[in-house]
């Protein structure tokens, strides 16, 4: 019989049991569910802040379409006479592109904050439902492996140990 040097059992002892790896591994999972729903959820809250802030101190602009891509740039004069192109573009553009004209309502202490007039923050649900769905479809399928993983480790173990046990009977 060969002895296992002192250092590998005490490695052994550290190393967390299967049981452990499982519940540890789902509670990681879950958590990635919550941190999608939270964020799917403050995508939606958000733009609804944003749209509560420019009805509080609205002003109302015909803004010129510059370019589309990930960010609409719009170019619009409020009510002083300043031009304002804003960094984060345009809120709801969806069906607008270049060289159109539309009215936008901007916030007077924030003239970045603008948005399409006529349009709010209930158009974020769709995207935001978007977003959580393939999350939870992420989620369904993690938690699918891990299943699989878990009862394939499980059926390692009772094959081993039937052979244990039939060993001790011979």
């Amino acid at each position: 019989m060969v002895s296992r040097p002192s250092f590998l059992s005490s490695v052994e002892e550290l190393r967390p049991s299967r049981a452990t790896v499982h519940r540890r591994l789902v509670q990681a999972i879950l958590a990635l569910a919550v941190l999608a729903t939270a964020v799917s959820g403050m995508l939606v809250v958000n733009a609804a802040i944003g749209d509560a802030k420019i009805a509080r101190d609205r002003g109302v602009a015909v803004a010129d379409i510059l370019g589309g891509g990930n960010t609409t740039v719009v170019r619009y004069r409020d009510d002083a006479g300043v031009y304002h192109q804003p960094d984060r573009g345009l809120k709801y553009p969806t069906g607008l592109s270049q060289g159109d004209r539309v009215y936008v309502d901007y916030q007077r202490s924030d003239p970045d904050n603008v948005k399409v007039q006529g349009r709010g923050w209930t158009l974020s649900i769709v995207p935001a439902l978007s977003v959580w769905l393939v999350s939870m479809v992420v989620v369904g399928l993690l938690l699918g492996l891990e299943r699989l993983w878990w009862r394939r480790g499980r059926a390692g173990q009772d094959t081993g140990q039937a052979a244990r046990q039939d060993a001790v009977i011979d």
